[in-house]
């Protein structure tokens, strides 16, 4: 008799676990909102679950969903069960968040790519899971693997109102000096540089061209200016 890879069922409440990645911070207002529209049509999604054993079960996505069923009291939740490993639950959530666009933890994300690849996955083949190129992963693993641990802690979520995105993080990770990227990184903060103006800045700044030497050296806004201008005013 041959296992089935996929089907639905209900399941104990007790018996299913958060997901081993927490790639999305849980949403209080969603919570909440599903918890509302829960109670007035039922739950219209089922959770995705892995199992564990015979009994137990972890999930692959829909923690939200799992979370409002919680607080209302169910004892059991409808969900499709999938008989996948640790890493294509991880590459499937990946997968289902960026489908969706729902913006992802990209620390986690690139941590999650990193154990991938020490289990022997290559670049190649976890793009080809989640339907990113491969500058893609490699982009989201440089951030991991070069840039500063303090902008780290500021690109994950919840972001609040900074002017730093992901877009200025990949950027920075291309810069060898860790005390530059903190530098640049306060400029962006400070300035509201867009991630145009930091591309030309760190192409500039990596290249060592001096202001005189700037083919833009007129233009006032011009972020080269603003970062020598910034440099001087700190060593007075």
């Amino acid at each position: 008799m041959t296992l089935q890879t996929e089907y639905s069922m209900e399941i104990d409440i007790q018996r299913i676990f958060p997901a081993e990645f927490n790639l999305r911070t849980l949403d209080e207002r969603i919570v909440c909102e599903l918890m509302k529209s829960i109670e007035a049509n039922g739950l219209l999604q089922p959770v995705v679950v892995r199992p564990l054993d015979e009994k137990h079960f972890r999930i692959v996505f829909g923690s939200h969903r799992f979370e409002a069923v919680k607080r209302l009291g169910w004892s059991r939740i409808p969900a499709i069960v999938k008989r996948v490993s640790e890493e294509e639950s991880f590459l499937m959530n990946v997968s289902e968040n960026l489908l969706r666009n729902e913006r992802i933890n990209p620390v986690a994300e690139a941590k999650g790519y990193k154990q991938l690849i020490e289990k022997g996955w290559t670049i190649h083949e976890i793009a080809l899971k989640i339907g990113k190129s491969d500058s893609y992963v490699c982009d989201r693993m440089r951030v991991l693997d070069k840039l500063h641990p303090q902008i780290q802690r500021l690109i994950q979520f919840p972001r609040g109102n900074r002017r730093l995105s992901l877009s200025h993080a990949e950027h920075l990770s291309l810069i060898q000096d860790q005390q530059r990227q903190l530098e640049l990184a306060r400029l962006v903060e400070e300035r509201s540089l867009s991630v145009r103006q930091l591309e030309r800045l760190v192409r500039k700044t990596e290249a060592k061209i001096t202001s005189e030497e700037c083919l833009c050296n007129k233009c006032p806004q011009y972020p080269c200016k603003l970062y020598v201008h910034d440099r001087k005013d700190k060593s007075l």
